[in-house]
């Protein structure tokens, strides 16, 4: 373990991340093994992000703003890590917790066959109710395992995974092109997906951890929804996946109606049914984006720099 953790980047991407690097670099200071290398891909923040990471002693490489993709800017780390041998990635707001995150979410690479690894995501502590139900649903505490076998049942779920804390065996990245780039977002299960196609495996790893949640308000749902449902409509691939899962998206909402229920929430009651109106609305937009004008589409995406390229 002590090998695999010094052929090890951890790689940040950042902008204006000033109030969530103390924390961050604080989990990344209390590891006990030194990692080969942590790179921090910044965005041209304003703020004191660039002195704040080179005060800690990490490496820093800037882009313009124009330049950032969730894809793009993480093919980059690819290049810029061409000497490792595991990569793992966070979002600025993603906070590692305890000191044996790192080695319980590389773990897993014992096995030659994986070539994904994502840890569990937990809620903040003053998370709303629905902030963490949304980490409980998604992010279990039963590790889970997929390949390629598991699609015709599981469909969207076995390549499920999240790019704000994920670690990537760097040769089967690049055997599989990287990550797609012309994507909204997505990029993560999109890469999984192709993994798993080409005999890899994806592994949840629950013991590794995260604190890591957003409570969106019913218009940054539809956003939000609007990106996936554009993620799916330019992906074909999966898309197809998709519908081999069809009813996990009420699964999930039947669930969350029961935890506000037992909680007697019942503003929450109708919190869930208007946020759901807007995962429907944005989702439904977004497969239907082709269709809209360019500036709408900037308008309804939560990454609307993604279409200042299109």
């Amino acid at each position: 373990m002590t090998q695999r953790i010094g052929r090890t980047s951890i790689v940040v991407l950042t902008l204006n991340a000033q109030a969530y690097l103390p924390a961050l670099l604080a989990a990344l200071a209390a590891l006990p093994q030194a990692v080969q290398r942590v790179l921090f891909i910044d965005s041209s923040s304003d703020d004191a992000s660039a002195a704040m990471i080179s005060a800690a002693g990490h490496q820093l490489h800037s882009i313009q703003r124009s330049e950032f993709g969730h894809g793009k800017t993480r093919n980059l780390a690819l290049e810029l890590c061409a000497d490792s041998e595991y990569l793992v990635y966070l979002t600025q707001d993603a906070c590692p917790s305890g000191s044996d995150w790192l080695m319980h979410l590389l773990q897993p690479f014992e096995d030659d066959a994986v070539a994904l690894v994502y840890g569990r995501q937990l809620a903040r502590s003053n998370a709303s109710l629905a902030e963490r139900f949304a980490r409980e649903f998604n992010y279990p505490p039963e590790a889970d395992r997929s390949m390629l076998a598991d699609l015709p049942m599981r469909g969207i779920k076995a390549v499920y995974c999240s790019n704000s804390f994920a670690a990537y065996r760097r040769s089967a990245l690049f055997e599989v092109g990287g990550f797609p780039e012309r994507l909204p977002l997505g990029e993560d299960m999109a890469v999984a997906l192709r993994m798993l196609q080409c005999g890899h495996v994806r592994v949840y790893q629950p013991l590794s951890c995260a604190v890591h949640s957003h409570d969106y308000s019913v218009w940054q749902e539809l956003k939000r929804y609007f990106d996936i449902g554009t993620l799916m409509a330019m992906d074909e691939q999966l898309r197809s996946v998709r519908l081999a899962a069809s009813g996990e998206g009420w699964r999930f909402v039947r669930a969350e109606l029961a935890a506000a229920w037992a909680h007697s929430r019942l503003a929450e009651v109708l919190g869930i049914f208007m946020r759901t109106l807007g995962k429907y609305c944005g989702f439904a937009l977004g497969l239907r984006y082709r269709y809209l004008p360019l500036s709408l589409r900037r308008r309804l995406s939560m990454h609307a720099f993604f279409w200042s390229e299109s």
